[in-house]
C-alpha cells in the first residue's frame, strides 16, 4: 500500500514541478525573495511644499529609492507618476534596481493635481506583464485631501478590485509620506478685458488672491509685473481663509506680445505664488469689408459710412498740429467688392464684414468659414442684394447666420414709419457702454426696414444682445467653432435707418469690430501639457520657427500647412512659466502655462480617514520604510 501510495505521488509531484506554483503570502519568510514592485509616486505640485529635510516630494523620492534599493537581486521594478499622464517612466519592468534608484533621485515634483484611480489602472498594466509572482504596489502620497476625495473613492475602489481579479494579484500599500502645510497664499486667478487692446489703452487686471493657510496677513505684499519688470506694487490685508482682488491699470506704449504676472511670494510652495497672462496688444486691426453695393458716387456704396465710421481719424484727413498729440485709429479698414473676397484676400483680417452681400460661392463660403472657424469674426449687414434664399438655405446651414430670416419688416408707407431700438441695460460688452448716455442712446435711431429672424431661444450657441420695439432681434451673436458671429437686422447705410447720423454709430461699430477681433486663436493661455500653437502667412510654410522653453532651452519647429495658413506646434509645456515662440519674422510670440489651482488648499486626510481608504482598497497602511518592512 505504501508503495502504490509512492507511484500515485510521483506524477503528482512532476504535475507541480512543471505548474510551479506560489504562495504569495510566503514572500515575506523568505529573505532571498524576488520581487516585481511597481512604485506609484505622487508628483503633484502640493508635494512641493517645504517641509523639515527638505520638500515633501524630496522626501517621497528617498523613500521611494530605499524601497527600490533594498529589492533583492533578481527583482524588476517600475515607476508610475500620479500627476500629468500617468505614463510609467518605464515601459517594463526594470531589473537594475540600482539604475531605477538613481532616477528617482533626479525626479522634480509635477504641476498637476495627483490621479489617483488612473494611476493605479497604469499600474495594474505593469504588474500583469512583470517577471515574477511575487507582485507589490506601493503608492507613496502626502493623501492630500483633494486629491483623494469621497468623489473619488468609487473609482478607487473599481481599479483597485481590478487589480484583485488578476490571475497573480498584487499585494496593495498605501505609503504615507509628507507634512501638512499650514500656510499657503495663492494667487488664484488674473482676468483682463477681453476686447482688442491698442497702444496706450488702459488695460485693467484683476488678480484673486486666497489664503489657505492658517495665519492671517495683515499687509501682503502683491506684485505685478510687466514684462519681467515690476510695474505696481500694493499691500491688501488677508485673513486666514478669506479671498480678495486686486486691481491694477496698465498702458502699453508699444505694439505686440506681452506678459503680465502678478505674485504674493509669502510661503514656501512657490508653484501657486504667480500667475501669468500674455496679453497682446496691437498697433492695427485689420478688418477686412467686402461691399455688395458699391457706387462711384460719396456716400453712395453701402459701406462708406461705415467706413468713415470704423477709421475717423484717417478718413477725416485733418493735419497734425506742431506739439500735438497724434491720434490714429486702432482698427485698419480695407474695402473690396464680393468678387475679390477669398483667402488670400482675407489675410491676417481679424474681422470680415458682409455688407448687403447678395451670396458667395461655394469657395467663397469655405473660406470664411476656415476664418471663423480658426478665432475670426464675422459682422453681417443685409440690405436689398440679399438672397434671403441662398442665406437660409446655405450660409444658416453653414453655421454661419445666427437665425434664419423670414422676412422684411416694411414700415415706410406706414403712419409711423419707424420702429426704435429698446431702450434697455445692456450686459454684453460690446454695448455695455451705452449705458452711459453721455455715449450715445441707441433708443434714438429711427428703422424703417429691417429683417425679421426665426428666434431659437434653446440654442445655447446663439445670444440676442438688443431688440426693436416691434419685439424682433437687432442684434444676434452665435458662436462657431472658436471664432464669434453678428448679424445686424438692417443695413449699415442709410437706406433703411438714420443709424449713420447718430452719436451711437460710431462706438457701436468700432466695439462689434474689437469684440469679434478679440477672440484669439490659438490660445496663449494655457493648462499644463497644453499644446503652444501659432497661426503664420501661408507664404511661411516651409520655413522654421524657434520655441524657447521656461529652462532656456531653444526647439526648432517646423512651419507646416494647414488649409490656407501656416502652423507650428509645441508640445511640450510640461512646466509652469513663460514660453516664447519667434516665427520667420523674429517677432516673439509669448505663451503663459500656469498650474491648476486645485491643489492649493493643502489639507491633508485624518490618520483614520487614511485607515479608512485603506480598508476600502484592501491595501495595507505604513508611514515609513520600517513600517512596510515590519
Amino acid at each position: 500500500w505504501l508503495l502504490l501510495l509512492l507511484r500515485i505521488c510521483i506524477p503528482v509531484f512532476l504535475a507541480l514541478c512543471m505548474a510551479r506554483p506560489v504562495h504569495t503570502g510566503a514572500a515575506a519568510l523568505w529573505n532571498d525573495a524576488k520581487t516585481s514592485l511597481v512604485v506609484v509616486l505622487d508628483n503633484s505640485y502640493s508635494q512641493d511644499f517645504q517641509a523639515t529635510g527638505g520638500t515633501n516630494f524630496e522626501n517621497a523620492r528617498k523613500q521611494a529609492a530605499e524601497l527600490v534599493g533594498g529589492l533583492q537581486r533578481g527583482s524588476d521594478v517600475s515607476i508610475v507618476l500620479m500627476s500629468g499622464t500617468n505614463a510609467p517612466l518605464y515601459d517594463s519592468g526594470v531589473f537594475n534596481t540600482k539604475r531605477v534608484a538613481e532616477d528617482l533621485k533626479t525626479l522634480e515634483a509635477g504641476y498637476g493635481k495627483a490621479e489617483v484611480p488612473s494611476a493605479l489602472d497604469v499600474a495594474a498594466v505593469l504588474t500583469r506583464n512583470m517577471s515574477h509572482a511575487h507582485r507589490e504596489i506601493i503608492v507613496i502620497s502626502d493623501f492630500q485631501r483633494i486629491s483623494w476625495s469621497s468623489e473619488e473613492a468609487t473609482l478607487r475602489q473599481r481599479a483597485a478590485e481590478r487589480l484583485a481579479a488578476q490571475e497573480m494579484a498584487p499585494r496593495l500599500t498605501l505609503f504615507h509620506t509628507g507634512a501638512e502645510g499650514r500656510e499657503n497664499v495663492c494667487v488664484e486667478t488674473v482676468s483682463f478685458s477681453p476686447r482688442v487692446l491698442g497702444m496706450n489703452q488702459t488695460l485693467q487686471v484683476r488678480a484673486t488672491l486666497r489664503n489657505y493657510g492658517d495665519r492671517s496677513h495683515d499687509s501682503l505684499k502683491v506684485v505685478c509685473r510687466v514684462d519681467g519688470k515690476v510695474a505696481h506694487t500694493t499691500q491688501i490685508p488677508l485673513e486666514a481663509g478669506q479671498k480678495r482682488q486686486v486691481l491694477f491699470t496698465h498702458q502699453f506704449d508699444s505694439a505686440g506680445s506681452h506678459v503680465v504676472g502678478v505674485s504674493a511670494d509669502a510661503d514656501s510652495l512657490k508653484a501657486d505664488n504667480t500667475f501669468r497672462v500674455s496679453i497682446p496688444v496691437w498697433e492695427r486691426v485689420p478688418v477686412l469689408v467686402v461691399d455688395g453695393d458699391p457706387s462711384p458716387e460719396s456716400l453712395e456704396s453701402e459701406t462708406d459710412f461705415l467706413q468713415i465710421a470704423l477709421q475717423p481719424y484717417r478718413e477725416a484727413g485733418e493735419p497734425q498740429q506742431p506739439g500735438e498729440k497724434k491720434l490714429s485709429d486702432l482698427l485698419e479698414v480695407r474695402v473690396i467688392r464680393t468678387a475679390g473676397l477669398n483667402a488670400s484676400a482675407i489675410g491676417n483680417a481679424r474681422v470680415v464684414v458682409l455688407a448687403n452681400v447678395a451670396r458667395l460661392t461655394p469657395k467663397q463660403l469655405v473660406d470664411v468659414q476656415s476664418f471663423v472657424r480658426d478665432g475670426g469674426g464675422l459682422l453681417i449687414f443685409p440690405g436689398d442684394k440679399v438672397d434671403t434664399k441662398w442665406y437660409n438655405e446655405t450660409l444658416h446651414a453653414a453655421g454661419l447666420l445666427p437665425a434664419p430670416l423670414t422676412e422684411l419688416a416694411d414700415l415706410s408707407r406706414e403712419p409711423e414709419p419707424f420702429t426704435r431700438i429698446r431702450a434697455q441695460r445692456f450686459e454684453h460688452a460690446p454695448l455695455s457702454l451705452f449705458n452711459d448716455p453721455r455715449n450715445g442712446t441707441p433708443a434714438d435711431a429711427e428703422i424703417t426696414k429691417w429683417y425679421r429672424t426665426l428666434a431659437q431661444p434653446d440654442n445655447p450657441l446663439v445670444r440676442m444682445h438688443a431688440l426693436l420695439e416691434s419685439g424682433d432681434p437687432f442684434l444676434l451673436e452665435k458662436r462657431f467653432n472658436e471664432g464669434r458671429v453678428f448679424f445686424c437686422a438692417t443695413t449699415c447705410d442709410e437706406a433703411w435707418n438714420n443709424l449713420p447720423g447718430r452719436p451711437f454709430f460710431v462706438p457701436l461699430t468700432q466695439r462689434l469690430c474689437t469684440y469679434l477681433a478679440s477672440s484669439l486663436f490659438p490660445p496663449r493661455n494655457l493648462g499644463v501639457g497644453s499644446s503652444a500653437v501659432a497661426f503664420f502667412p501661408p507664404e511661411k510654410i516651409g520655413k522654421t520657427a524657434s520655441m524657447r522653453d521656461t529652462q532656456g532651452k531653444v526647439t526648432e519647429l517646423s512651419i507646416e500647412s494647414r488649409g490656407s495658413k501656416g502652423l507650428a506646434e509645441f508640445a511640450g509645456t510640461g512646466r509652469p512659466g513663460l514660453y516664447t515662440m519667434t516665427g520667420p519674422d523674429k517677432k516673439p510670440i509669448h505663451f503663459v502655462v500656469n498650474t491648476s489651482r486645485v491643489e492649493s488648499n493643502l489639507q491633508q486626510l485624518e490618520p483614520k480617514e487614511r485607515e479608512h481608504v485603506a480598508q476600502n482598497l484592501k491595501a495595507d497602511l505604513v508611514g515609513s520604510v520600517e513600517d512596510y518592512r515590519a
